[in-house]
């Protein structure tokens, strides 16, 4: 195992001294171990750069200096492909734990001096907890157990959408939700896909298919939301049927109703429509009667996405964020989560 020195950046302006260390001591400075992990974990020096905002001749330059400075060479590189060696693999679990380490000693620090606020609020439609926003929670708790994390799980679209307010208000410091209309005082992150799929009453003469067309649906009855509660998410949904060629007959909730799975399952199982929802936790739903298929041509989904305010400094917010950025799947539309989803209901 390497002994190495961690050492902060030095200022702009000052020189090394020329007094030699002993050769079992590499300099290696905290900034270095951070764009080795952004190209560790991206695998790719272009997404590595961006992620780090610097150039990716510059990271190449700091990462070559990293591995001078350890005698090692951490990857393998070749014009398409680069992967860690073993001593990269070594270096990226140490790097990890010295980088979490020092973010909680200097949090620790601000927060004995009265610098750094204890707690985090988080709101989540119920749906999240079967997808990587619960691992980023889990993950928090277990990094900073001194934060208090204080989770605002909503049931319903209407008291999802109402996250916003909080924001605006702080009694929320984070949200997740589907994509809201813009706000100039938010900043809004996709998170991940949500796939659609077709909820159909037991005894539906589709639900013997692998996967059910969006023009399958054009003779029945679909059961959605009102458009004045996410206009969004609505004019996609009617979207993506005229896309299919044709023009949806809408069955909607009285706007007084709240708008959960729950309640959108029982209407399907009594033969009202068909609900169009997100992949479901079918075990949860079984006593409705309900059957869920796919949806193909086109296959619907809609961004489950982060919300903050722009001016918040926090850095429990940013610490929780860099966690939900490192555990967001990886590739694009992968909604792939534990147990499958529930119903888009909040």
């Amino acid at each position: 195992m390497w002994d190495f020195v961690i050492r902060p950046a030095r200022k702009r302006g000052t020189v090394r001294g020329t007094q030699k260390r002993g050769t079992d001591e590499p300099d290696v400075e905290l900034r270095h171990l951070r764009y080795f992990v952004a190209v560790a974990e991206e695998l790719n020096f272009s997404r590595a750069a961006g992620r780090m905002y610097l150039s990716q001749p510059a990271l190449s330059q700091q990462i070559r200096k990293l591995e001078r400075e350890l005698g090692v060479p951490l990857f393998y590189r070749t014009k398409n492909h680069v992967e860690l060696t073993e001593a990269g693999r070594v270096l990226l679990e140490g790097a990890r734990r010295v980088l979490v380490l020092v973010e909680q000693t200097a949090r620790e620090t601000r927060e004995v001096g009265g610098a750094e606020v204890r707690h985090l609020k988080v709101g989540f439609p119920e749906y999240a907890n079967q997808t990587s926003v619960a691992d980023a929670l889990q993950t928090f708790r277990r990094r900073y157990p001194y934060v208090e994390l204080e989770e605002h799980e909503t049931f319903t679209l209407q008291k999802t959408l109402l996250q916003i307010d909080k924001l605006h208000k702080g009694t929320l410091d984070i949200g997740f939700m589907l994509k809201p209309e813009e706000d100039s005082l938010v900043e809004i992150e996709h998170v991940l896909n949500i796939e659609l799929v077709a909820a159909l009453p037991e005894g539906h003469s589709l639900t013997g298919r692998e996967a059910v067309s969006m023009g399958d649906l054009s003779d029945e009855r679909l059961i959605l939301f009102s458009r004045s509660f996410h206009p969004r998410c609505y004019d996609y949904v009617v979207g993506c049927c005229r896309e299919a060629g044709f023009e949806p007959k809408v069955v909607q909730r009285k706007e007084p109703q709240l708008y959960s799975g729950a309640t959108t399952y029982r209407m399907v199982a009594s033969g009202i429509g068909v609900g169009i929802v997100a992949r479901p936790v079918v075990s949860g739903y079984r006593q409705y009667d309900v059957i869920f298929k796919p949806l193909r041509d086109p296959a619907p989904s809609l961004d489950l996405v982060a919300a903050w305010r722009r001016d918040d400094p926090s850095s429990n917010l940013q610490a929780f964020l860099d966690i939900v950025r490192e555990l967001a799947p990886a590739a694009a539309g992968d909604t792939t989560a534990p147990g499958g989803w529930s119903a888009l209901g909040a």
